[in-house]
């Protein structure tokens, strides 16, 4: 289930990225210098990367501040500089814009596949059916058991919130969770899912927030064990749910409506809606969602 979010550290390009080269060779046929060297720095932390094109030399060299601009800081040294079209520090004063442009979409770049890298790899890690989706509700990202589910999804397209809920083609029903999640003030939603074969599912939906102003949404689907009352009873010991109590809370999870586990249990719907509110109460819950995530929590 849902855990906290990673924050990633910034990273730099690698020694051998290609789109580096060609930026420093481009600086080198300019100039007409003999070697470049680029240092690039994140702030605060510190790290630091050095990238080096053509042969270095001792004929006087050209350094020009660059100020990308985020949390990067970058020096360029360029050897031998003063035999091209833009040899003189005046020139290479009025293309720093066009520098800094180039190597702080560089970082960024790098910064953004080196993230989806990871979070790729921490959903492909997961046993749970994992979707990405963006704001468009578009799936972005789906890992190998998500993939299965939506090959499930063309041969038994319908699904149901609970089992009183009413037949929703799956993605359709996801997607209209995604949307009450994001009209909501919550960060995530779970319900209990109802597919075409009958076996229940937990859906988890989280609200990602990121930089941007593109929503993501993080759908999880998961093999549910709907525990019984006794299974309840002493998980909830702590907080003296009874057993009736811890029958009723059983059956809520099943997706019974109060009368039918009135019918089950042999009580009336008013006892069932009291044994549900004092349960309720000692849970500190007051939702059927809430439960789920009481459940799946402890």
């Amino acid at each position: 289930m849902w855990r906290a979010p990673i924050v990633l550290a910034e990273v730099l390009p690698t020694a051998d990225d290609p789109a580096v080269a060609a930026i420093l060779e481009g600086l080198c046929a300019a100039t007409g210098a003999s070697g470049c060297e680029l240092h690039l720095r994140l702030q605060p932390d510190g790290k630091a990367a050095v990238y080096r094109r053509g042969t270095p030399c001792g004929e006087p060299s050209l350094v020009v501040e660059l100020e990308p601009g985020g949390q990067v800081r970058a020096t360029c040294t360029l050897c031998g500089a003063g035999r091209g079209p833009v040899a003189s520090p005046a020139a290479i004063s009025s293309l720093r814009p066009l520098l800094d442009g180039a190597l702080l979409a560089l970082v960024e770049r790098c910064n953004s596949s080196h993230q989806l890298e990871v979070v790729a790899d921490i959903l492909g890690a997961s046993e749970d059916a994992t979707l990405l989706v963006d704001g468009h509700g578009e799936i972005v990202y789906v890992n190998a058991r998500g993939d299965a589910l939506l090959s499930m999804h063309t041969e038994q397209p319908m699904a149901r919130l609970g089992r009183a809920g009413t037949p929703t083609p799956l993605l359709h029903l996801v997607g209209a969770e995604i949307a009450a999640l994001r009209a909501s003030a919550e960060r995530s939603r779970r319900q209990s899912l109802v597919l075409g074969d009958g076996m229940t599912w937990e859906l988890e939906v989280v609200t990602l927030s990121g930089r941007g102003s593109t929503p993501y949404t993080l759908v999880i689907l998961a093999p549910y064990h709907v525990p019984t009352g006794d299974e309840l009873r002493t998980r909830f010991a702590s907080c003296r749910v009874t057993a009736r109590e811890s029958a009723v809370l059983a059956a809520v999870l099943e997706g019974m409506k109060a009368v039918e586990i009135a019918d089950r249990l042999g009580i009336t719907e008013y006892t069932v809606k009291d044994h549900l509110k004092h349960a309720y109460a000692k849970l500190g819950i007051n939702s059927r969602s809430q439960l789920l995530a009481r459940v799946a929590s402890s």
